[in-house]
């Protein structure tokens, strides 16, 4: 009886072991499963953050955000005091009218950027020059800057290098220009005495008679066309 008891009792313990690693292994697997799910979810989850980056990188592109202009400005009040105006400006045209480089029979490059505050168009920064990439020479360059507030002043402040007067300091510093991709950076400095505010349009400066200067720079692609 005593062995019988014994027996029973071995077996029960064994049969206990053979159901606790069958719930062992079935726990396991039940692991492997869920890990597999998640691997799967994260999977899943890497693949749409990648395709709603570049989705957001299409519409920072199509605004211009990825290729702002902040521009200063700064000029004389009536009382003496400086005054300084300063904006990023983030939006750009959907088509190439606000970024293009045209190709002359030269060589030389007819070159247009403007970036403005938002659809209104109110606020903004905008050059244009010739540039000679095989002389580095730069020409023709006009340019400036606008916004909207409620100071006693006019605002803007216009540079253009046709005039033939005193008092007008007015450079382009093209840092690179690739003619085969577009891409371009540069800088612009635009400074006019009370000569040259006194001599240009009322509309030129913020208060006419004063000094102004206005600074800003640039990198980004332009669209490129060629007139031959």
């Amino acid at each position: 009886m005593k062995k019988l008891l014994i027996v029973l009792g071995v077996f029960a313990i064994g049969s206990s072991l053979v159901s606790c690693n069958k719930k062992l292994k079935d726990d396991i697997n039940d692991l492997k499963s869920q890990v597999n799910d998640l691997k799967n979810q994260n999977d899943s989850l890497k693949t749409y953050n990648s395709t709603l980056q570049q989705q957001m990188n299409g519409v920072i592109n199509s605004l211009g955000s990825d290729e702002p202009i902040t521009a200063t400005t700064t000029f004389t009040d009536n009382s003496g005091a400086t005054r300084t105006v300063t904006g990023t400006y983030r939006f750009k045209s959907s088509d190439y009218s606000t970024q293009k480089a045209i190709k002359n029979s030269d060589g030389s490059y007819d070159i247009y950027v403007e970036r403005f505050s938002d659809v209104s168009w109110y606020e903004g920064a905008w050059v244009s020059f010739n540039y000679n990439p095989t002389t580095k020479a730069v020409t023709n360059i006009t340019g400036g800057q606008y916004w909207n507030d409620e100071d006693p002043y006019r605002n803007n402040a216009y540079y253009y290098s046709s005039y033939s007067g005193t008092g007008l300091t007015l450079t382009i510093t093209v840092n690179s220009f690739d003619t085969a991709t577009g891409a371009i950076s540069f800088k612009f400095a635009g400074a006019g005495t009370a000569d040259y505010t006194n001599a240009v349009s009322i509309s030129y400066s913020p208060n006419q008679g004063k000094p102004e200067a206005t600074n800003f720079s640039f990198a980004g692609k332009l669209r490129i066309f060629t007139t031959n």
